[in-house]
């Protein structure tokens, strides 16, 4: 009944699930969100980071080492990059682009842009010139046009944080080695902190016996600077960038290497995109109408347990998509489903409080506290409905009660009765039973529902013969007041049954239905029949760890059912056990005489006169018939 989510439930649900996409999407506009999201961004990027087999690219760094090789101050001359280009041209390069900015050219004069123009012209290299926004000079640009060289825009564009995680747009040198037609909004995928790429030092790509051709062979060769400190170019910038790996590493990049990580991306497609407007918010709606469905159908404690697991899968799939070259927005969907637990937290408690208090009012007077602190724990469990499960179950009634209602006032029968049956209750319960009903003066109890037990059948073993010591003394009180003898009579039997909320739509009661239901209460009602105090059936025997306790005393087909049964008896001591084993024993074997002289012997002990009167009736009567030779001891019992 509990797992059933009502209508108005789930109507709640759909809406938590709006108003969680609808909040995240409104605090996902600002500044503080999206440095979040770039956040995550970063560490996804650290924790995957591009994987390139093999690249086509070559940093020439303008560093340290060659400063202190030229011993010469910013700009270089002409010279050193003329040696540049006939030695790429020399090894095979592919191509040549100077992530350089024109004032850091050859430019003292146009005669020497121009000489510098015609070394370009005589190389035979595609070379590619950077063109700042803030800074250019279309007067030596012209010269490097006339010469072939293409100008390319080399602009990095930072986030509000300072770290570079976009693409350029799409007239930048990125796109310049790749026929692929240019995407919006999409982010580098570094394929790893500083010095990934394979750098040379400016003054031994230029020299022309340092380095093998096979270096360069086929490379494009991106040449820049990359020094840490501004120490030697004056108000010109360093060109060095925060990225994705600066916030755990400390980090900065060189300007050329982010580049070279752009081209990369550009040529294998390994650039990562981002959700579309349309994609962003179904998504976003698909885990919030999960993580609701997830909370509503689990406890207060599991539901917690659940967002934690959530919150490990989104980071699972997230970081699963990365992989594969797309950015969830992470931060966003986890925030989805937290603001669902805590929507589903605020209307839960409320239900759950109702739920336990129902528990606690139907179950506690019934069951121990460690089963009812589980069944709030786990309320599923009192769904509904019936389900098949194996318990041990006891019947109990009170012998000599009638007799003592007719010779004693009502209300000291009330009072009689109250003690007897909460005497008895506290001690199913002490057990680990579950109290099912009253029926008058007779008590109905099972072990193994609505909470699975171990041992069930010794525990109710255990109770039953409990309530009988404790029968036993409340009756000599009772005597000792002038009333009657009370004597306890117990069948426990044990089997399949349907155990479960049972009845109407108007009332209804947890309680379980069955044939080893009625084997209980007909092994119960034999106590008469035998002057017993506790019957047990085969299947309760059977499982007994200790059976010193118990003997066979007889077989019966029980009324509706063809096939016999053992029916065992309690004896408090061995005393006449091996006496009854072998009366029995004759009276199967049909020796009619021994049986006979074995009952006989035994009739004189008050606690088994009764016993012994009904098989010396049985044997005499079965002398006079004719028995079926596939007799082996059966009897038919039709109480009810």
């Amino acid at each position: 009944m509990f797992n059933q989510v009502s209508k108005k439930w789930l109507l709640y649900s759909l809406l938590s699930s709006l108003i969680s996409v609808c909040c995240v999407y409104v605090l996902s506009q600002s500044d503080a969100w999206q440095q979040l999201e770039n956040t995550a961004f970063d560490a996804q990027s650290n924790i995957i980071p591009a994987k390139v087999s093999k690249t086509d690219i070559v940093i020439v760094a303008i560093d340290e080492q060659s400063f202190a090789h030229y011993q010469s101050s910013w700009p270089w001359p002409a010279g050193y990059y003329t040696n540049l280009l006939k030695r790429l041209n020399q090894a095979g390069a592919q191509a040549v682009v100077l992530n350089l900015p024109i004032d850091a050219l050859p430019n003292a004069n146009e005669e020497e842009a121009s000489n510098f123009a015609s070394s370009i012209t005589a190389s035979n290299l595609p070379v590619y010139l950077a063109k700042s926004k803030s800074r250019q000079d279309d007067s030596l640009l012209n010269y490097y046009r006339d010469a072939g060289v293409k100008i390319k825009s080399f602009e990095l564009s930072s986030d509000l944080d300072g770290v570079i995680r976009h693409l350029p747009h799409s007239s930048s040198i990125s796109y310049a080695f790749s026929v692929q037609d240019p995407t919006n909004n999409n982010r580098i995928h570094f394929i790893g902190d500083t010095n990934s790429f394979v750098t040379i030092p400016f003054f031994k790509a230029a020299s022309s016996n340092l380095l093998p051709d096979h270096i360069f062979k086929d490379k494009i060769v991106l040449v820049g600077i990359d020094i840490l400190a501004n120490t030697r170019f004056g108000d010109t910038a360093i060109d060095r960038y925060r990225t994705p790996f600066t916030w755990l590493s400390g980090n900065t990049m060189s300007g050329v290497e982010v580049h070279a990580n752009a081209i990369v991306n550009v040529q294998n497609g390994s650039s990562i995109s981002t959700l579309t407007v349309l994609q962003t918010p179904f998504l976003a709606l698909l885990v919030a109408l999960f993580a609701s469905y997830l909370f509503t159908a689990a406890s207060l404690k599991k539901s917690l347990l659940g967002l934690a697991k959530l919150l490990g899968f989104i980071t699972i799939i997230s970081l699963f998509a990365f992989y594969h070259g797309v950015s969830l927005p992470v931060v966003s969907l986890c925030a989805i489903a937290i603001s669902s637990y805590l929507f589903y937290f605020v209307l839960g408690f409320r239900k759950q409080q109702r739920q336990q208090q129902f528990i606690t009012n139907a179950f506690s007077r019934y069951v121990s506290n460690q089963v009812l602190h589980e069944l709030k724990d786990n309320p599923t469990k009192l769904e509904l409905g019936g389900e098949r499960k194996f318990l041990a179950i006891l019947f109990a009634d009170l012998a000599g009660f009638t007799k003592l209602a007719e010779q004693t006032q009502a209300e000291q029968v009330a009072d009689i009765l109250h003690q007897v049956l909460t005497a008895h209750s506290r001690i199913i319960v002490k057990h680990g039973g579950t109290l099912d009903k009253y029926l008058g003066d007779a008590v109905m109890a099972f072990w193994g529902a609505p909470v699975a037990c171990k041992n069930s059948v010794e525990k109710a073993v255990a109770a039953a013969i409990e309530m009988n010591a404790t029968c036993v003394k409340i009756s000599k009180e009772f005597q000792r007041q002038g009333l009657p003898e009370l004597k306890l009579r117990i069948g426990v039997n044990y089997g399949e049954v349907i155990v479960g909320h049972l009845g109407s739509d108007i009332l209804f009661d947890y309680t379980c239905i069955g044939d080893a239901v009625n084997q209980a209460a007909r092994l119960e009602s034999a106590n008469r029949l035998y002057g017993s105090d506790l019957l047990i059936g085969q299947a309760v025997y059977e499982q007994l760890s200790d059976k010193s306790h118990f003997t066979l005393i007889d077989k019966v087909v029980l009324k509706g059912k063809s096939q016999a049964i053992n029916i065992y008896c309690y004896f408090e001591t061995p005393k006449h056990q091996q006496a009854l084993k072998q009366a029995f024993s004759a009276y199967c074997d049909r020796d009619w005489q021994k049986a006979h002289s074995y009952y006989q012997s035994l009739y004189s002990e008050s606690e088994l006169m009764v016993l012994c009167r009904l098989f010396l009736e049985r044997i005499e009567e079965y002398k006079r018939q004719a028995l079926p030779s596939t007799w082996g001891g059966e009897s038919y019992l039709d109480n009810k």
